[in-house]
């Protein structure tokens, strides 16, 4: 299959190497030119989450562009990207998504399909979560994380054939696949579980295994997803996962020595996708009155982060 994955980050890069493993064609669509030097030359490298040494990385090949323009046709478009590059992204891709080229969005965030649908049909487009997890190690090279599943699923609940052959590709190349019929609940759950995992370990600067050590941060996680399971019930979505607390659990105990992608941005310098997690709970929230203080709270740290880099002498 012809997949085109936009986004290098480090589940983007995870996805790839896999499906390089597994015999597709995958160009990689990333603006970062350090990034795209790094894959053109090394290419891939993944290192297992074993404790691997970053040098005993193996290579995958894959072609490296900064935009779609030059690419006239694909099987599949993966959309990999922070969801505050969602728009950017699909027009950059837009010209390649037709019936025969789904746009598989696969994003820890909400909004992501509406923002998509404004600029191909909603038709075309499928929703997908991963629990996999991996740190970025350099511009090109890759710690393999949490070894979780990956659901992806029609907005109707089919399980069309284009749906079916994505789950067969995925699956033959490593990716442990489901299809999943009520794909909007389960990615409302992994919002609800990771908007108290990503800021928590952002703020205390811990693996995310750390955060089921304490009482303190437990307590405190649990108090986001009651609020976050609110919301979503006022919202009459229907979560998958009955028992959030476990599903939480699981996580952490998964990528127990991954830095979660919010942590990972703060170390980075870069913005985290805070507006698109406990920032969307905090606007669905205010659609029914809803208080949603400890989300908020959050949102306020993390920006506070964001501008005020701690540790760093201010003028």
């Amino acid at each position: 299959m012809r997949i085109v994955i936009v986004g290098g980050g480090a589940i983007g890069r995870i996805f790839g190497s896999s499906l390089v493993r597994g015999g597709n064609e995958i160009t990689l669509i990333d603006i970062d030119q350090k990034t795209l030097g790094a894959l053109r030359e090394k290419g891939i490298g993944l290192v297992d989450g074993n404790g691997e040494h970053p040098d005993d990385a193996l290579s995958y090949p894959v072609q490296a562009l900064p935009s779609a323009d030059s690419l006239i046709s694909a099987d599949l478009v993966l959309l990999l990207v922070k969801s505050q590059a969602t728009m950017a992204a699909v027009k950059d891709v837009a010209h390649l998504i037709c019936d025969s080229c789904p746009l598989l969005c696969i994003q820890t965030g909400l909004g992501n399909f509406e923002v998509a649908s404004k600029i191909v049909p909603a038709k075309h487009i499928l929703l997908g979560i991963t629990f996999m997890s991996g740190t970025a190690l350099s511009e090109a090279r890759v710690r393999k994380g949490g070894l979780g599943k990956t659901y992806i699923g029609e907005l109707d609940g089919t399980f069309s054939k284009r749906l079916e052959n994505i789950h067969q590709v995925f699956n033959r190349s490593g990716i442990e696949c489901q299809m999943a019929k009520r794909i909007i609940g389960r990615l409302w759950c992994k919002v609800i579980t990771y908007s108290a995992i990503n800021p928590v370990s952002a703020i205390l600067q811990v693996p995310n295994g750390s955060l089921t050590s304490k009482m303190e941060s437990i307590t405190l996680m649990k108090r986001l997803l009651d609020e976050g399971r609110e919301v979503a019930q006022a919202h009459s979505i229907e979560l998958v996962y009955p028992d959030l607390y476990e599903l939480l659990f699981d996580a952490c105990t998964a990528s127990t020595n991954n830095l979660s992608s919010m942590l990972q941005d703060i170390l980075n310098e870069v913005p985290t996708e805070i507006d698109a997690q406990n920032g969307a709970i905090c606007r669905y929230a205010d659609e029914y009155g809803i208080s949603v203080p400890t989300h908020r709270t959050m949102v306020e740290l993390i920006k506070l982060i964001e501008c005020w880099k701690p540790g760093v002498e201010q003028s």
